[in-house]
């Protein structure tokens, strides 16, 4: 009788001059496949001896040398294979992992997930050596960096949504409670109430102790009149310590996941009619340069403005004598952008937020904006439509949530009861009846973004958007559409900045081995067309 596993194992079962063969001289089959090759010598020309360092000279030796397994991971994330488990797959019949293995074993999928752990705090530096290798071959110019971001799915539940203001506000309507429950001062503060709390608790504890009150649970038990404060105060306790953890994880933001403390919920884009919705994600961001990524970031704040600053420090400590020009969207406009731009002498295109907005007639015939008002410089004031003056008053500080403070002119006019163009003029007040009208600015804020949208204006600045809309927004389509990277696989910041690290290594090679192919070695920038 057959035996089932004698059909999978015995090859000549049936058939006796049926024979296992298989050609292992792999050179034949991969000798064409240019970015097998590419991956091989780019990975031999990088300094790689903090990899080798994570491993111990002392007991066995890895499956895999860990240069090779770097090759192999590069290859397969520029494949579109990021599964360890498809890894593994690859490793064992793709011919071309075969050959990047060069007689060494293939792997499991547990060996390949060890070895990306050991990676994390590596990636980045292998990101540097793979742009210095693409400068010293005249690959690309940092004179000039875009930098653009975009949304990606985190590894969590999209119903563990954790909301600061619920958050804020079942912890003051607890306070609240607390307060009426033991007749305490309205103005105690939530430490106060806390502290009292507690010994409240220790004091009806200490009670039923000395009572020896057995607590009774279910239906049909009456419980004491201690038992129930007992559990009603312990209740309590629980419930500040579980707000005051919430609070602690989210820090400034104002959401997190419960199954991804350091995911955000951001509004997604999810199709082609942008009908979004809020899911735990990551504000990726990446700077290009000649079609290549020359730096990666990644980032809990769904807002572009709070992502500029560490990002580009993060450039600069690197390539600092080499950035000379930011190129970025609106959405990074801020004045603590300018002005760290300004201090660390880097040139800013950042399209205003009002660019668009201006060119339109509506906007020009709104009477209530600063900016179609006359300004009389001698006497520092505005003249409205119905010639009536808004004068300077005293100037305020403001602090960003950035920790950045800026001051603000403020000008007033008083006269504005019984104006004809009070609803036109004044109709972003609450008030029914408003009779005053105010203006707040950055004499600041204006004069950077003046320069910048001369900047932008310009024939270099047009030719700068140019590349920034097609080279920082490729990189994505590149990321999302071509390799089908649509949602992490990892949980935690730092686990992403790794991935996220490891891709765009992964879409260099991509782009590399298509402009070696062409035999395109100039550096790629695009001109308006005339």
């Amino acid at each position: 009788m057959k035996n089932n596993l004698t059909r999978v194992f015995n090859t000549t079962l049936n058939n006796k001059n049926l024979q296992l063969k298989m050609n292992f001289n792999t050179e034949i089959y991969v000798k064409d496949d240019g970015k097998v090759q590419l991956v091989e010598n780019l990975i031999e020309e990088m300094n790689l001896n903090k990899l080798k360092s994570t491993y111990s000279g002392k007991g066995r030796s890895p499956v895999v040398n860990p240069v090779t397994m770097l090759k192999v991971l590069l290859f397969c994330y520029s494949e579109g294979v990021f599964s360890c488990r498809d890894i593994e797959k690859m490793c064992r019949y793709d011919l071309r992992v075969i050959y990047l293995l060069d007689g060494q074993p293939a792997p499991n999928y547990s060996t390949i997930n060890r070895f990306r752990k050991r990676l994390q705090p590596l990636s980045e530096n292998i990101l540097e050596q793979f742009i210095n290798i693409l400068l010293e071959d005249k690959h690309i110019d940092l004179s000039s960096i875009y930098i653009d971001g975009t949304k990606i799915e985190a590894n969590a539940n999209k119903y563990t949504f954790v909301w600061r203001k619920s958050v804020e506000r079942y912890q003051k309507n607890l306070k609240e409670k607390i307060i009426k429950e033991f007749n305490m001062d309205e103005n105690s503060n939530l430490g106060d109430v806390t502290k009292f709390l507690k010994y409240q608790f220790n004091s009806i504890r200490n009670i039923c102790r000395e009572k020896k009150i057995k607590f009774v649970f279910g239906r049909g038990r009456a419980k004491t009149e201690e038992q129930r404060k007992y559990e009603l105060y312990e209740g309590w306790i629980k419930k500040l310590k579980e707000y005051a953890r919430h609070l602690e994880i989210m820090g400034e933001r104002n959401s997190y996941s419960k199954t991804d403390n350091d995911a955000t919920f951001m509004r997604m884009k999810d199709d082609h009619m942008r009908n979004g919705q809020l899911k735990p994600g990551y504000n990726i961001q990446f700077a290009t340069t000649g079609q290549f990524i020359v730096g990666a970031y990644g980032s809990h704040h769904p807002n572009d403005v709070y992502t500029l600053i560490p990002f580009v420090e993060s450039l600069s400590s690197k390539y600092e004598d080499k950035l000379l020009k930011v190129v970025a969207d609106s959405g990074y406009e801020g004045i603590e952008n300018y002005a760290y731009l300004a201090k660390k002498n880097l040139k800013p295109f950042i399209k205003p937020l009002n660019y668009e907005r201006k060119k339109k007639r509506k906007y020009k015939r709104e009477i209530g904006r600063r900016e179609n008002m006359i300004y009389h410089e001698e006497g520092d004031y505005y003249e409205c439509k119905n010639k009536k003056k808004l004068l300077r008053q005293k100037d305020k500080l403001h602090r960003r949530k950035t920790g950045y403070v800026q001051t603000l002119r403020v000008y007033r006019c008083d006269e504005c009861k019984d104006c004809p163009y009070n609803k036109e003029c004044v109709k972003y007040s609450k008030k029914e009846n408003p009779e005053s009208k105010t203006v707040k600015f950055s004499k600041e804020f204006e004069e950077y973004r003046k320069v910048s949208e001369e900047n932008i204006t310009s024939k270099e600045g047009i030719d700068e958007r140019i590349n920034r809309s097609i080279q920082a927004e490729g990189v994505f389509s590149k990321l999302k559409d071509g390799l089908g990277y649509t949602r992490f696989r990892h949980i935690g910041l730092k686990n992403i900045l790794s991935e996220i690290n490891l891709m765009a290594v992964a879409i260099n090679i991509n782009t590399l081995h298509n402009k070696l192919v062409k035999n395109n070695t100039e550096i790629i920038r695009y001109k308006k067309a005339s």
